[in-house]
């Protein structure tokens, strides 16, 4: 058990060079000695680095780094933004299913269901006014009932190709 331990403690204190490093890592030395100028890694000497430590700091640094003064890691913003983009192609295939539209399209459309319903129903005393003249309070009741529900009939007629239709011109 005392030689596995002494492999180990072997291995945190092993030095290797900055090729060698690149190696390990599937870098080039470039890359290596960019990362010591970026603060990543450290040398121990020169050209030579601390295999455990470095290894430690290199893998930290691949995994999006260390969380600084709140700031947010490349990671993390990579991954909001991923997580945007993925809400976005859903609003838009909802749009395109019929499922979704945009305020503009229900405002123009729903303004032309208002509109019509509003002209439809003050026209109603002049338009029926003759045909119940005479008729018995019941009668006139029930039909500006009937008239009133056929003209509101016009705010319950939604049909996504209305939004189609308005999104399109």
């Amino acid at each position: 058990m005392s030689k596995s331990r002494a492999k180990v403690d072997d291995l945190a204190n092993l030095e290797i060079g900055t090729s060698e490093f690149a190696k390990l890592v599937g870098k080039t030395p470039q890359w290596i000695r960019q990362l010591t100028r970026d603060g990543v890694l450290t040398q121990c000497g020169r050209g030579k680095y601390n295999m455990a430590e470095n290894i430690l700091a290199y893998i930290e640094h691949v995994s999006g780094g260390k969380e600084e003064n709140g700031k947010p890691r490349y990671v993390d913003a990579k991954t909001e933004h991923e997580i945007l983009k993925k809400e976005k192609t859903e609003l838009q295939l909802q749009q395109l299913r019929g499922q979704l539209h945009s305020t503009e399209d229900v405002r123009l459309v729903m303004g032309d269901m208002i509109l019509s319903a509003k002209s439809k129903l003050l026209t109603l005393p002049a338009r029926i006014a003759g045909q119940l003249e005479g008729e018995s309070t019941k009668t006139i009741e029930q039909t500006l009932r009937t008239e009133i529900e056929d003209t509101l009939t016009i705010l319950v007629d939604y049909s996504p190709q209305m939004f189609v239709k308005e999104s399109s011109e």
